[in-house]
């Protein structure tokens, strides 16, 4: 009764996310495509339990919330990665004693070792890595959909070498980055293809645009 339906629709709903279909849309419409699917299933397997019984089951209830969290949780995973990065690696504004301080944060390295932030990069939250090494603000194909980048504007013709090897970007240019206080405009970078960066980078495209960078023990001040 209910397996046949669920598995239909869970093999529909798998085939838009191994495709990448389903990250092209909002988190809000991935949710009520899930809730309709699971609605749909737990509806049709409590019509015909109650044709075939006369009674009306709960275990189709139950296995609908079971996938509707589970849904839930996947349509989401990018607000609740940025929300634990926001609590964990939130930028430190200083306080100035002198005006010429205004301009200036401080990040506390992560439990990993390396620096990150949650920046504003054209008014949307992005979780970045401070990569020195990178000579461009480079970001995830996700980020990129979330702040609004069209596929239309990704043209991935650009070589680069990384950690994982060589492989193409999109080069872009960003409107503005800020971490806290510290604004950086018209700041040249890059998106990576789908599935190719497993965390966006801050590179020296941004860096190179401050007054200084100064790492000290466990943290890391940037000011502009």
């Amino acid at each position: 009764m209910f397996w046949p339906v669920t598995l239909a629709l869970a093999i529909a709903f798998s085939a838009l996310v191994v495709t990448g279909v389903i990250d092209t849309v909002a988190a809000e419409t991935q949710f009520v495509l899930a809730l309709v699917l699971c609605t749909t299933a737990a509806a049709i397997s409590l019509y015909r339990s109650h044709v075939r019984t006369g009674r009306l089951h709960v275990q189709p209830l139950l296995w609908a919330v079971m996938a509707l969290v589970i849904s839930g949780a996947y349509s989401f995973r990018e607000h609740g990665r940025l929300f634990a990065l926001s609590l964990l690696e939130q930028p430190v504004e200083i306080e100035p004693n002198v005006p010429s301080l205004r301009n200036e944060v401080m990040l506390m390295r992560a439990w990993d070792g390396h620096f990150r932030a949650v920046a504003d990069v054209n008014d949307t939250p992005v979780g970045l890595l401070i990569d020195t090494g990178a000579s461009l603000v480079l970001i995830r194909y996700d980020d990129a959909r979330r702040i609004g980048m069209p596929d239309t504007d990704l043209d991935f013709n650009m070589a680069v070498t990384t950690a994982n090897g060589r492989s193409f970007v999109a080069p872009v240019t960003f409107d503005e980055i800020s971490i806290g206080g510290v604004v950086v405009r018209d700041v040249e970078g890059a998106v990576a293809r789908p599935g190719q960066l497993h965390s966006s980078l801050l590179g020296m495209s941004f860096i190179e645009r401050l007054d200084e960078v100064a790492i000290r023990r466990d943290r890391i001040v940037l000011r502009n």
